[in-house]
């Protein structure tokens, strides 16, 4: 089977700081069959200006739009649905991918053409790209390596940067869906495709997450979690299933404001 053309996504705002190095790990992969979609709300920081010295040195792969697009959740959608890949996906403009994550994605593929979605271990990085949150990662790596849906009902254990779906599952499951404040909610796709099949594993780390004391997951964690705690309940109603989901989500905040006390 031909190697599959991936679609990478980056919905950015303001991260002039990160979004290089969130291209750089794009650009560096061993692998040459895929395209980056910017789509930036506006940024008034420099993001556009670094982006689009990108995209002048490598014309074929990129395409930017920067205008008020309501929000992550919003950018996202409107980027995949420009997506030409056979596999698409998503990664904020902080977070990084590392060496080989396409090449693993892309034999994963070529392996399973029947699957719907894949899933690589991740692991978390601050503001400096300094591993933290070493427990954290271990935890939910382990769960995605018994990958059940009971476990993903107790706790959202997928890295999402780490997270490949074919095009075909996002236009048929799709799209994302997003708070109120345009913030994306990617644990409501992951269970619903979860209902129909958990996805291909790959037993490598394909990415990197960061929480730099800036980004959404620092500051509105409490709102990520009260979201998190309404979607659970669209999905089970088993009460130690939602017991044990509740007390893993005060574990999360209790990680959080570790790193950002």
């Amino acid at each position: 089977m031909k190697k599959p053309l991936i679609s990478i996504v980056i919905p950015s705002y303001n991260k002039a700081q990160f979004i290089g190095l969130t291209l750089d790990s794009i650009l560096r992969q061993n692998y040459s069959d895929y395209e980056i979609i910017v789509q930036d709300g506006g940024s008034i920081d420099g993001t556009y200006d670094i982006v689009s010295k990108y995209a002048k040195r490598y014309p074929k792969i990129f395409r930017i739009e920067s205008k008020d697009d309501g929000g992550q959740t919003n950018a996202v959608n409107i980027g995949l649905g420009k997506a030409k890949g056979k596999i698409v996906t998503y990664i904020n403009a902080d977070d990084i991918y590392l060496p080989k994550a396409f090449a693993e994605i892309a034999g994963a593929y070529i392996k399973h053409p029947e699957a719907l979605w894949f899933a690589g271990r991740g692991r978390v990085i601050d503001n400096k790209s300094r591993e933290i949150a070493k427990f954290a990662t271990w935890y939910k790596n382990l769960c995605l390596f018994l990958n059940h849906k009971s476990l993903l009902l107790i706790l959202n254990y997928i890295m999402q940067p780490s997270v490949f779906l074919t095009k075909n599952t996002y236009q048929k499951h799709g799209p994302f869906n997003g708070m109120s404040n345009g913030i994306i909610m990617e644990y409501g796709l992951w269970l619903k495709l979860s209902r129909i099949s958990m996805p291909i594993v790959i037993n490598k780390t394909l990415s990197a997450f960061r929480i730099s004391g800036g980004n959404i997951s620092s500051i509105a964690y409490q709102q990520l979690l009260k979201e998190d705690g309404s979607i659970i309940k669209k999905f089970t109603k088993n009460r130690l299933i939602l017991f044990l989901h509740r007390f893993n989500n005060l574990l999360r905040v209790a990680t959080i404001r570790a790193i950002n006390p």
